[in-house]
């Protein structure tokens, strides 16, 4: 058995210990976090430079030419509404 003071001193050296040994292990779990959010970006970013280079083999011009095509519509006439002096209502074509 040690006197008070040394049982003190081992047990703020066991919590120092222990103390660092929860840093070290917050910094290699930082780590391996930080190396795979690194390694998922990489892998975005290669492939969103393979698709913006690599796959650009279209030529300048299409290969299908575009075709337009006029379209008409069929002229539209409202009907004329007339009011007799009898106060009847009638619809007509106006011809």
């Amino acid at each position: 058995m040690g006197t008070e003071k040394r049982e003190r001193q081992k047990a703020n050296r066991a919590q120092k210990q222990q103390q660092l040994h929860q840093e070290a292990s917050r910094r290699k779990t930082f780590r391996f976090i930080a190396i795979g959010v690194g390694a998922v970006a990489g892998v975005f970013l290669l492939a969103w430079v393979a698709s913006n280079f690599v796959g650009s083999d279209n030529p300048s011009t299409p290969s299908d030419p575009v075709v337009t095509v006029p379209v008409t519509l069929p002229e539209i006439t409202a009907p004329q509404i007339t009011t007799p002096a009898d106060g009847t209502v009638t619809v007509g074509t106006g011809g």
